[in-house]
């Protein structure tokens, strides 16, 4: 389902590159020559990230001391989906795009991808590995503002804490379990969350509850009741007026609308 490998050398714009999976991500460290695809020649120029669509042949023409090959299944690029939401993470791979980080994001970056290498070579479950890809895409494509004035320890407790989130989040509601499960106390886990994500604990698991929410409503037939009781609300109108005060509309019509 993912694949990451380090690529070096000189290559030549007659051969392909190879990938296992159908979504591609091509990060520069240092390199000198061009990205070939239909559409055109772009530079290779060191700290920039390629997203490369299903579709198109990429090929490479000039000298790769060190570049990230990584690609990975639409499986794992749905967690990407769900957290990102807005039209610029959607179009993400839909035709080439690049960004260019400075050095500082570079260096950030590339931690992150030999940090995700061992992950993979020591076969994480599926779920944790969604997770990392899903930090790793929005730091890379410069979706979170906020994560880019983190350091790669912040940047590796943000993916610890939504690694907890998302197995507990529906069974689990006080700050105290999450600060424990970080090793923080709760200010510190409150403080923590303000600077990551702009948000506190309330808010992000309500967050976290209203986006499983639609996804049930969405792919299941299942009643009001049985998603509010799998979801940890006590009561089958605690959920629904929770979800009409966040979307805006009731559950029924948000179901019969999607």
């Amino acid at each position: 389902m993912i694949q990451l490998e380090n690529i070096k050398g000189n290559f030549k714009r007659d051969k392909a590159l190879n990938a296992e999976h159908p979504i591609r991500v091509l990060i520069v460290k240092e390199a000198s020559g061009l990205l070939c695809m239909n559409s055109g020649d772009y530079v290779l120029s060191p700290g920039r990230v390629f997203f490369i669509p299903e579709e198109g042949i990429i090929r490479l023409e000039g000298e790769v001391i060190s570049a990230y090959w990584l690609s990975f299944s639409s499986l794992l690029y749905s967690e990407f989906l769900l957290q990102h939401r807005d039209v610029q993470s959607r179009n993400l791979f839909m035709a080439l795009s690049f960004k260019d980080l400075n050095s500082m994001q570079a260096q950030k970056a590339f931690s992150l991808l030999e940090q995700l290498k061992r992950e993979i070579i020591a076969k994480r479950d599926i779920s944790y590995l969604a997770q990392y890809l899903s930090l790793l895409l929005g730091f890379s494509a410069v979706l979170n503002a906020e994560l880019m004035d983190l350091s790669v320890d912040e940047l590796q407790q943000v993916l610890r804490f939504r690694a907890i989130l998302e197995q507990y989040f529906k069974i689990e509601r006080s700050t105290e379990f999450y600060a424990s499960g970080m090793g923080m106390s709760s200010r510190k886990l409150n403080s923590f969350l303000k600077k990551a994500f702009a948000k506190n604990l309330p808010d992000l698991l309500f967050a976290r509850l209203i986006r499983e929410a639609e996804e049930l409503l969405i792919h299941t037939d299942y009643s009001m009741s049985m998603i509010a009781e799998i979801l940890g609300f006590e009561q089958a109108n605690s959920f629904t007026s929770s979800f009409k005060r966040s979307k805006g509309v009731s559950a029924v019509e948000f179901r019969k609308i999607n």
